[in-house]
């Protein structure tokens, strides 16, 4: 069961950045066009792709890490403070990514936009502390 566990955290891992790789893009695209140059094909091909396909790997690294959280409570009865958090910051940051496609008012949607960019970003170092200090963890059992 510790490996089913493992698996569904990497497939977490790997959703979450996924997503943290259209904040780079949007980044890159718009020094493109701050410069005045027109962006490269396959960046905004991937630029679009990675958009269109943003919710769906929300909802796989939400599920992914539900299911992890899941297993390995069942399997070391031991949930890290720092998963607990990550996985917070994750949902929280579902519930407002759901909620933008929902929100009509623009000046609104324009500050939860600007919310779930930063819960963004809080949410890779999240989890890059739930991993660093997860592995000390591993390493103790």
């Amino acid at each position: 069961m510790t490996n089913l566990g493992g698996i569904f955290g990497a497939i977490g891992l790997i959703s979450i950045f996924y997503l943290a790789l259209r904040l780079i893009l949007e980044a890159v695209t718009r020094q493109f066009r701050k410069q005045g140059k027109p962006t490269p094909r396959l960046l905004k091909k991937m630029y679009q792709f990675v958009t269109k396909t943003h919710r769906y790997a929300g909802f796989v690294a939400l599920t992914a890490i539900v299911v992890h959280f899941v297993l390995q409570y069942l399997y070391y009865d031991y949930v890290p403070i720092a998963g607990i958090i990550a996985g917070l910051v994750l949902v929280i940051q579902s519930v407002l990514g759901m909620g933008l496609i929902r929100q009509p008012d623009k000046t609104r949607r324009s500050k939860m936009a600007k919310l779930h960019r930063v819960l963004g970003v809080l949410l890779v170092v999240a989890v890059l502390i739930h991993r660093i200090s997860g592995s000390r963890m591993d390493a103790e059992l």
